[in-house]
């Protein structure tokens, strides 16, 4: 049972370890290579859900990072749409 545990929490920070990251304005600079852009849409969703979408997003484009250029929850309970570039 205990290998099972530990063998899961492995999976799982393994699996962090490779996540796109959120960048900041200030942190564009040090950006060299644009790989695209990736646009979302979550029916009844959060802001926190459209980020964690762009990242995964990020990662299957093979992406390092992101940056995000809009991001919107228009209404209460509305859909949220966000737009972000993607960098290696």
């Amino acid at each position: 049972m205990n290998k099972i545990i530990s063998t899961a929490l492995l999976l799982s920070l393994s699996f962090s370890v490779f996540a796109a990251k959120e960048i900041r304005n200030s942190e564009m600079e040090s950006m060299k290579v644009k790989t695209g852009d990736i646009t979302i849409e979550i029916k009844d969703g959060t802001l926190d859900e459209a980020v964690s979408l762009l990242s995964k997003k990020a990662d299957e484009k093979g992406a390092s990072y992101f940056h995000i250029i809009s991001i919107s929850k228009p209404g209460m309970g509305g859909t949220v749409r966000a737009t972000a570039e993607t960098y290696k």
